[in-house]
């Protein structure tokens, strides 16, 4: 019985984190390509640029693994052990990424694996085990499918589901509610005022 009940519990965790990982999969994909309206071209040459280079920035993440599924697809039919290396890196990888989310503030940590540091081993790694197994024109191979999806979408993807309201907008509605506010109280100081007015008016004079 304690040898099922820990193999159920083991394969209910194991289903619990396949969901989680497929709602993580499926919000990274909506918020990657929500809908062909979220794609639309810049007014100019300058706002694709400004655009592309935030983007970069936004979707850095989705881009590098996207270009990390096509390289490892372009190594899986001849360079397996390339393959098998290159995710056990990514696990490494992984692994840092997560004590720096459950260690924020670790001085210690930041100090001795520095974010640069290890994103310069790591990509030296990877290029090492790719020259050493003679699949350099599988890189560029994936380099040449990854590079034009991404600039694409750099250039294409609008990002006004991505952010609130502009300064300009949200400056915009604040003059707009404080006339409304102004307005609103001009009416009821004349609403109080009116009946004050009228008797005055309607009081007689004394005679001077």
């Amino acid at each position: 019985m304690g040898a099922a009940g820990a193999i159920r519990r083991a394969a209910a965790g194991a289903a619990d984190r396949a969901c989680a990982g497929a709602r993580g999969f499926r919000r990274a994909l909506a918020r990657f390509a929500p809908r062909p309206s979220a794609f639309a071209p810049a007014a100019d040459a300058e706002a694709a640029a400004v655009r592309a280079v935030r983007n970069l920035r936004t979707f850095r993440f989705h881009y590098a693994v996207l270009q990390w599924a096509l390289l490892l697809a372009s190594l899986a039919p001849r360079h397996r052990a390339s393959v098998v290396f290159l995710m056990a890196a990514s696990k490494g990888l992984l692994v840092y990424g997560g004590l720096l989310k459950a260690f924020p503030n670790s001085a210690l940590l930041r100090r001795l694996l520095d974010r640069r540091l290890v994103a310069a081993v790591f990509v030296a790694l990877v290029l090492a085990d790719i020259v050493a197994a003679g699949a350099v024109a599988n890189l560029l191979t994936a380099l040449s499918a990854g590079v034009p999806i991404i600039v694409l979408h750099a250039s294409f993807r609008v990002r006004d589901d991505l952010e609130g309201p502009s300064a300009d907008v949200a400056a915009e509605n604040g003059k707009e509610d404080e006339t409304a506010a102004v307005v609103e109280k001009k009416e009821d100081g004349d609403v109080e005022a009116g009946p004050t007015r009228r008797s005055m008016a309607a009081a007689p004079r004394s005679p001077k």
